[in-house]
């Protein structure tokens, strides 16, 4: 092994040349890896998707839901589904357990789902598909003096200009209504020409269409057949004959009905700033680079705006990449800073070549870290930069030891050579063990269940592959470049007064940190030795005490820290059947609220607070500018883009809560939730879901649950998905309909086609597929009267009322059901105030007997979703991964030291190091987060590698022969260096995004708080309680050392089997 480290010291060639191609390996890297803001993930889910045109949710839900269900009950590798029934479709959402291919999983639920052949013949196929991820990058759009035809044409066209560029794939028109054709017949016209709805639409069907009719070949030619009769607009399909007579008149469709080439019956309304606006959306796929697309769609919207016509406008109302660039270059700052910091650390306490090529080793390990982290196919993103930041001060640790080992080995007297090889083989087997325990205490992370599993395994990535290329380099790399380290004990004066100067506060520095050694550390490390017990007991004290701030609420848990975001929205929802005019002005009522607060706040750079604003009737807004949801008339809201989180100096919770107040109450909504893009994984606060097989038990239960949940402080935005749906009208067969021949399915496909409307046929105009619809007039489709009088067809022709065949009542009906596991389930969510209480008090409160009296009273079955289903699914495999990695690194100490009992020594670190982190976060005011907990369990494998290498020396000292209290407080002193550099770095490459003010750094830096926190105090307790635990182990030793053997041994003799096999 010897010869080995030799052969590697003395190539500094070979050195030189691995060193640039790790260099070059990782600027490459750098400039290939994707940019985003969050990792990309997949959502391990397959979708199910019907549509019914008109069909109730309670219809949907039987003739579609529930069949889905039973088909996909038993496919394999199917965790949960669920199925949400509305009006007019079904949507089936699978997810994939744990370690199946989701791949396969689609394939069998595909093929059970193409053998169902008993959905409503009304129904389109089912469309089965593994949902793509695309994550929205920029909301472009267009406005001007122009009509909503011309503002579709120019969203068009834009779309199709920019997926025509090779770096951009997914582009989406929203905001404008689909092309539709409407045919709209009175009924007095239908009675005039004895017809009905269905038979003017199979007149349009037949009369517009292109077929084939086969070839003729002749002697010289072959020839196709077609008859071309395919009507395109609504001109065209107004010369469509539909009563021919026998004298030779007839009557075309436009003299018979109104023909309308215009849009979707639904109003819809959307205005950028005031004025109406066609949006589009430029996303992202996971091979996809956010900032190279947004680069390329602001030089396009620039050329753009030089070619649209006078008054029209293409504008960027939102911009993803402005976070993704702010927090990527927040994190690039505090990266070089804490770079820098440690190598000013290094210099001040090490020899200057020493402490050059001991701080080399961070670049170094950064480079290759970011080269292997491109090869696994991970992204530069907040994650994985925080897992470089995090590592900066963790690599140096082995270059330190090594290279201090080095420095003593030279400063005795030892050629150059010499001393980089013995002190690499003094100290290579403590360095390699504490690399591999760090390294298993970042493996839990990489097999974190869950979208947070997803988020968090880049960093262990990151952390891991640096480790290991830190490795190689402080094991081949430093050994060569210290193979020709100057002699410390020679003294070499500067011909400058300046550089004298310096070369003098350097020397004291360096000296500094021994004489803190001798004349600090070694008489208190001698007196905690002396009052063992004593120090024992304050350890054990000050664990019980942090305990108690956890369990007297001092120290609370938080899944997720509130992130400051750059969007606003507000979501509405009256009940369905609510007019669009009284949905338009209560969003102008929400609008009016955001510009009073504008006007109202002052901003901390003075600029305006609100960038762009979007209002949106009647269709529902998402939390994101632009991205839009289900249409109807009961919806509405406004998404608004904020000014940047530093210039603001507002967090948007409180923006939220305020724009809120101004609003005040709306009479009449069924739900308006403010919220804020804050990023973050998707869940509320509070989510709780009853399940259940009677939906007026769970609702009745989940009004219960409302009830309790607002009498607890802090608690706000409660709701429930169980929202009654808009009134139906139920039509019940007369016994004198079935006399005449009438069906239940004659009288349901009249009344669809009068009021829904009868497709006749299908138009494709370019990009877009035109329906074209028949039904009744606007003015008789928007009164009861008109349906009492809706006249009904016999199989014969004749006409009679519907009222003669048919009762109606008016019922309420529901907007969605939603069933889970083949159950139904009504959910209820809610908000808390972070500064009152946090979930998991409020889930405590309610989990103390109130949820056990609800299921017993109902007959429901409670199940937490949101962050709480989130926590359990993290906290569950941190469970199982969490103790194997324990267990691995006490096997590699006990493996190392040969000892039983210094490996449990050196653990009890750990738990210490936990403290650590805890108090850290109730000095700096901070909850614990889900990110507080992974750096916990990262500093597992920190916290002990000092301790592994100041046991190491004292080992070596009882070897020599000294005596065990003289070989504790000598390996203690020859530590202290080694020992403090390592925290030291530690804590200094994370210090400067500790102090981060800026709120987009909030997220990670309780991650931080819980590594720079717990190396800080299992420092401490490395030096003095470690020390302070042999030797109470050592006397314990010697008190059953009579009881154990025949006869009392001798001191010196037990000192011995601290470094024996048998320990």
């Amino acid at each position: 092994m010897k010869q080995i480290a030799e052969a590697f010291a003395r190539n500094t060639v070979f050195a030189n040349i691995l060193l640039v191609i790790i260099f070059l390996a990782g600027l490459g890297a750098a400039c290939l890896m994707i940019r985003e803001d969050f990792p990309s993930m997949t959502l391990d889910t397959v979708t199910v998707n019907l549509a019914w045109d008109g069909a109730a949710p309670e219809d949907t839900e039987e003739g579609i839901s529930r069949k889905v269900e039973d088909a996909i009950d038993a496919v394999e590798g199917i965790d949960t589904y669920t199925t949400t029934s509305t009006e007019g479709s079904s949507a089936t959402v699978i997810t994939v357990k744990y370690g199946y291919d989701t791949e396969k999983v689609y394939d069998r639920v595909k093929n059970e789902i193409d053998q169902i052949s008993t959905f409503p013949d009304e129904a389109e196929n089912p469309v089965v598909n593994i949902p793509t991820v695309t994550f929205p990058v920029m909301t472009l759009g267009v406005t001007g003096a122009m009509g909503e035809k011309a503002l579709k044409e120019w969203a068009d066209t834009i779309e199709d200009e920019l997926k025509r560029m090779p770096e951009i794939s997914q582009v989406s028109v929203n905001g404008t209504r689909d092309y539709q054709v409407t045919v709209e017949l009175s009924e007095e016209s239908l009675r005039k020409y004895g017809l009905t709805l269905s038979d003017v639409a199979t007149v349009i069907a037949n009369s517009s269409m292109n077929l084939s009719g086969g070839k003729v070949k002749t002697s010289g030619e072959e020839f196709s057949v077609r008859t071309v009769g395919k009507r395109y607009s609504g001109e065209e399909l107004a010369d469509i004959v539909v009563v021919a007579g026998t004298g030779g008149e007839s009557i075309t469709l436009g003299q018979l009905a109104t023909v309308k080439d215009d849009f979707e019956q639904d109003k819809l309304s959307i205005r950028a700033n005031g004025t109406p606006v066609a949006l589009v959306v430029v996303s992202k796929t996971e091979q996809e680079d956010a900032i190279t697309i947004a680069d390329k769609v602001m030089r396009y919207v620039e050329k753009k705006n030089q070619t649209l016509p006078p008054g029209a406008r293409l504008s960027i109302l939102s911009d993803n990449t402005t976070e993704i660039r702010t927090n990527i270059g927040i994190l690039q700052k505090n990266g070089l800073m804490g770079l820098a910091l440690v190598f000013v650390v290094l210099w001040l306490f090490l020899d200057t070549r020493l402490a050059f090529w001991a701080g080399m080793g961070i670049p170094i390990s950064l480079a290759g870290g970011l080269a292997i982290l491109w090869l696994t196919g991970y992204t530069i993103n907040t994650v994985s930069l925080f897992g470089l930041i995090m590592v900066l001060g963790i690599v140096a640790d082995d270059a330190i030891v090594v290279g201090e080992a080095v420095y003593v080995q030279r400063k005795k007297g030892a050629p150059p050579l010499a001393a980089a090889v013995n002190g690499l083989m003094e100290v290579g087997m403590p360095v390699l063990a504490a690399v591999a325990t760090t390294v298993l205490a970042f493996v839990p992370l990489m097999h974190v269940s869950g979208t947070m599993g997803k988020v968090i395994v880049c960093l262990a990535v990151a952390v891991i592959a640096c480790l290991l290329i830190s490795l190689v380099e402080c094991l081949i790399l430093l050994p060569a470049h210290l193979s020709n380290l100057p002699d410390p004990n020679r003294q070499i004066r500067s011909r400058f007064r300046l550089l004298r100067a310096v070369e003098a506060f350097h020397a004291r520095s360096v000296a500094s940190m021994e004489r803190v050694a001798e004349t600090v550390y070694r008489p208190v490390l001698v007196t905690v030795l002396t009052h063992r017990y004593l120090a024992v007991c304050v350890a054990v004290a000050i664990a019980l005490a942090t305990v108690g701030l956890f369990r007297g609420g001092i120290l609370k848990y938080n899944m997720f820290p509130e992130r400051d975001g750059f969007e606003l929205a507000a979501q509405l929802t009256f009940p369905e059947g609510t007019p669009y005019r009284v949905t338009q002005a209560a969003v102008e009522r929400i609008e009016a609220g955001i510009l009073s607060l504008a006007e109202k706040t002052d901003t901390a750079s003075g600029a305006p607070l609100v960038d762009h604003m979007l209002t949106v009737t009647g269709q529902a807004v998402n939390d994101h500018m632009g991205a839009m949801g289900s249409a109807g008339a009961n919806l509405g809201g406004v998404q608004v883009a904020l000014l940047n989180a530093s210039e603001r100096g507002i967090h948007t919770r409180n923006l939220c809560l305020a724009w809120e107040q101004e609003v005040g109450n709306i009479p009449g909504v069924e739900k308006l939730t403010y919220t804020s893009g804050g990023g973050g994984p998707p869940g509320g606060d509070i989510e709780i879901a009853l399940e259940g097989d009677n939906l007026a038990a769970l609702t009745e239960a989940s009004a219960e649950v409302m009830e309790r949940l607002r009498e607890i402080d802090g608690v706000f935005r409660i709701e429930s998905d169980s929202a009654p749906g808009k009134n139906e009208i139920r039509f019940t067969l007369k016994p004198e309909a079935r006399n005449l021949g009438i069906t239940v399915k004659d009288l349901a496909n009249q009344a669809f086609a009068a009021y829904f409307g009868k497709e006749a046929v299908k138009i494709q105009r370019g990009n877009d597929e035109v329906d074209v619809k028949v039904t009744y007039t606007e003015e008789e489709r928007s009164t009861l009267e008109s349906l009492k009088d809706l006249m009904v067809s016999t199989p014969d022709g004749t006409m009679v009322p519907v009222k003669a065949v048919a009762n109606m009542e008016i019922r309420p009906g529901y907007s969605a059901i939603t069933r889970t596991d083949n159950r139904r389930q009504v959910t209820v969510s809610a908000d808390v105030n972070s500064t009152k209480l946090v979930a998991g008090e409020v889930l405590e409160e309610l989990g103390s007997g109130f949820f056990r009296e609800l299921e017993k009273k109902w007959d429901v079955e409670v199940r937490l979703k949101g962050n709480a289903e989130k926590d359990k699914e993290a906290f569950g495999s941190l469970a199982l991964w969490y103790p194997l990695a324990v267990l691995s690194i006490y096997m590699i100490v006990a493996a190392m030291f040969r000892s039983y009992i210094q490996p449990l020594i050196i653990l009890l670190t750990v738990p210490f190091g936990l403290i650590g982190a805890a108090l850290g976060h109730v000095i700096l005011g901070l909850n614990l987060s889900l990110f507080s907990v992974f750096g916990m369990v990262a500093l597992s494998g920190v916290v002990v590698n000092d301790a592994i290498v100041l046991i190491d020396r004292i080992n070596g000292n009882m070897k020599e022969g000294m005596p065990m209290m003289e070989a504790i407080v000598s390996g203690g002193v020859r530590r202290f260096r080694s020992v403090m550099l390592t925290s030291v770095t530690t804590v200094g490459g994370l210090l400067p995004l500790i102090l981060e003010t800026d709120p987009a750094a909030a997220t990670m830096v309780p991650m931080g708080v819980s590594l720079a926190a717990g190396v800080t105090f299992a420092t401490v307790l490395t030096l003095l309680l470690v020390p302070a635990l042999m030797v109470v182990i050592h006397d314990g030793r010697r008190a059953l050392a009579p009881v154990i053997k025949d006869g009392p041994q001798d001191c010196r003799a037990d000192e011995s089997a601290w470094t024996g096999s048998d320990t």
